[in-house]
């Protein structure tokens, strides 16, 4: 599973949202979207902190855990047991990168980019580490950053369409966005795996956002293909069939 964008041309520009079932939306002139965090590494997706779970603040901005104010910056178990067996061993790539990936599925992220530096130090190369990191970067945020962790990733192992389709998205996420060079990585992902859903679908939403009708309208007929039931196909055809052939939409 791979992040995707979402986008509705139905009345403002672009916005987006991490977070697989959250919706919001943010106003523009054209464009609205929800994108799904990463899951290369995370097929079930993360696991929000419980209540009562052990010590040290949690980061800035993270989740709620629906914990009380007592309880609040507490982490758990497992990230305590983690970061001791990391702490204990910093010369072991394993308990670093599990040590990363238990703050990641905490949703703290950016503990989770302290172990992966470590695991990375001692395995620069190594590419669950390198997409795991991306995917860090990117719910914290920071897209361009995670570019650079899914390009080093992609280095090592090309023909991943999942990263390659996160990686692209993260073009369009950042500010200003470069929507060609997502669509450019859009392609190459395709040309890894033909059917690969969710690249079709944020190919989709680039059009749309690019006021391409011809390649919007191709990409959804080819989603449909996939999967009839894909969940943003019914808004992204709207959306599409909106523009007119020059580019503009009408309303």
């Amino acid at each position: 599973m791979t992040k995707n964008i979402i986008f509705c041309v139905s009345g403002v520009t672009l916005g987006f949202l991490l977070g697989f079932f959250i919706a919001n939306s943010v106003s523009q002139n054209v464009a609205s979207s929800t994108a799904a965090t990463p899951s290369a590494t995370r097929p079930d997706g993360p696991r929000p902190l419980g209540p009562g779970e052990t010590t040290a603040d949690l980061p800035p901005n993270h989740p709620d855990i629906g914990a009380s104010s007592s309880e609040a910056g507490r982490v758990s178990a497992a990230e305590r047991a983690a970061a001791e067996k990391a702490d204990a061993a910093p010369q072991d790539f394993t308990a670093q990168f599990e040590a990363g990936k238990v703050f990641y599925d905490s949703h703290n992220y950016e503990k989770a980019a302290q172990y992966l530096e470590r695991a990375l130090a001692l395995r620069p190369q190594d590419a669950a580490a390198l997409t795991l990191m991306g995917n860090a970067k990117y719910d914290a945020q920071d897209y361009v950053s995670a570019a650079t962790f899914y390009e080093r990733s992609l280095a090592v192992k090309p023909d991943d369409p999942n990263v390659r389709t996160d990686f692209g998205l993260t073009f369009f996420l950042r500010r200003p966005p470069d929507p060609q060079r997502a669509i450019a990585e859009y392609r190459k992902s395709l040309a890894i795996d033909p059917k690969h859903e969710m690249t079709w679908q944020n190919l989709a939403a680039a059009a749309v956002y690019m006021k391409d009708k011809r390649t919007a309208i191709e990409a959804l007929d080819k989603l449909a293909s996939i999967n009839p039931q894909n969940p943003a196909l019914g808004s992204l055809r709207n959306d599409a069939e909106a523009l007119d052939e020059d580019g503009t939409t009408r309303y």
